[in-house]
């Protein structure tokens, strides 16, 4: 059977459903079969540059590299448009070899692709699955899927293996938005404070209200895993409205007992800048609490201001007219035109840990961030640096004239009850 489909492999790819059957008369042959999984990143992208028939050659030359001039290809189908399949075999080889293989052709056809076409970035992403015996076909493809999708956002990785912990993980973020709807319907979002504090007196000025609820596991998830998720679904704006809800409670609770406030702030992200109900909700809640607008602080991170530049910096505008603070988040750590920065009626800019540590490793850093700072300054920013974990990291900041610094140097995001505890009721 194995000669048989060998003859065959230089013609026209099987559909998916003969792939599979073929496949599985023809795995019982095989020393080591391995399942592999292509896509194409930037297709879509590259055919609206070049066009579909150059997209259409780009899937042929696909089909070709990884498959029918593939030497350890026994059999191949594309499993949607732009998604190919291919039974391997691998025979004595280490999973290292294996790796090196397929890196070895993804290199080859890039190079042949950007030769032509130059003006997309085309990326190859590649899962490989080494079957078992017993394992279904439907069974391969998802563990070669999984391989494939987990680096699906990487531009150093082309080729990657399964394991069982990456099946763990896709799974886990496949119960991300059941576990969410099941938080919001049972109060279970949870909102933790981190301190921002005085570079001069070390006093806390404010507090980042930062969410979090759990998986069925009773685990606390990452926001880094579930607000991409969240945001991808669409459904980010319920999340970021319960952490105003609660941060606006919290504000009332203090001002009530009688203790001097300082602005939390919470996050907002495009999805809530452009819906219009939402903006009016977010008011109406804090107007309804009797609570002065100057304690209610957004962060939006500088992502925020990539696409409909105008209509973001009118409803920030918006927002600040009706007396609410703007904080811009992450700064350093992608978009860098400041002369859109200069555009932006933010309160505050905030320098992202990654840009302020690469910052004070010399002194030309040290320079270039003394300079910014006192840049962001004289336009009436006020300057706040993130993640600051040690007291040298601290002087050095300070030195540069940083106004306000938060991380854990000074406390790590702390629940309700601790974070009063220390700081409200102390």
């Amino acid at each position: 059977m194995l000669n048989k489909i060998l003859e065959h492999k230089t013609e026209e790819l099987p559909s998916l459903e003969r792939f599979k059957m073929l496949g599985s008369k023809v795995v019982v042959e095989m020393k080591k079969p391995v399942l592999a999984s292509f896509n194409l990143r930037n297709l879509k992208y590259f055919n609206e540059i070049y066009g579909t028939a150059k997209g259409d050659w780009l899937i042929t030359l696909m089909v070709d590299y990884f498959c029918r001039e593939n030497k350890k290809s026994i059999l191949g189908s594309m499993s949607y448009v732009d998604h190919l399949l291919v039974l391997c075999e691998a025979g004595g080889d280490s999973d290292e070899e294996i790796l090196a293989f397929y890196q070895d052709i993804a290199d080859r056809f890039l190079e042949r692709v950007s030769d032509h076409y130059d003006r997309v970035k085309i990326h190859v992403e590649c899962g490989l699955y080494v079957m078992q015996p017993g394992d279904s076909f439907i069974y391969a493809q998802d563990n070669a899927r999984y391989a494939r999708r987990s680096i699906r956002h990487s531009y150093s990785n082309t080729v990657a293996f399964y394991s069982e912990d990456l099946r763990r993980r896709s799974i886990k973020k496949a119960s991300i938005i059941p576990n969410f709807e099941h938080a919001i319907d049972t109060d279970g979002i949870q909102v933790y404070l981190q301190p921002k504090c005085s570079a001069k007196n070390d006093r806390i000025i404010g507090a980042e209200a930062l969410s979090r609820f759990c998986d069925e596991d009773g685990e606390i998830l990452s926001p880094a895993i579930y607000v991409p998720i969240l945001e991808q679904a669409g459904i980010v704006s319920r999340l970021d409205y319960q952490v105003l809800v609660k941060s606006v409670e919290l504000l009332s609770k203090w001002r009530d007992d009688g203790h001097e406030l300082f602005p939390i702030s919470v996050n907002l992200s495009r999805v809530d800048l452009l819906e219009d109900r939402f903006i009016e909700s977010l008011d109406h809640l804090v107007e309804d609490a009797g609570l002065d607008k100057q304690y209610i602080e957004f962060e939006l991170t500088e992502t925020v201001l990539v696409k409909d530049l105008e209509m973001i910096i009118a409803k920030m505008n918006h927002l600040r007219e009706k007396g609410y603070r703007i904080a811009l988040d992450d700064f350093g750590s992608g978009y860098n035109s400041l002369y859109v920065l200069g555009q932006v009626p933010a309160n505050v800019i905030k320098f992202d840990r990654g840009f302020v540590l690469h910052s004070i490793q010399n002194q030309m850093g040290m320079t270039i961030l003394s300079n910014l700072v006192n840049t962001f300054k004289e336009i009436e920013f006020e300057v706040l640096c993130e993640g600051v974990e040690t007291e040298e990291e601290k002087q050095k900041i300070v030195s540069c004239g940083c106004d306000v610094i938060q991380g854990y140097l000074y406390d790590k995001p702390l629940c309700i009850d601790d974070f009063e505890k220390k700081y409200i009721y102390a």
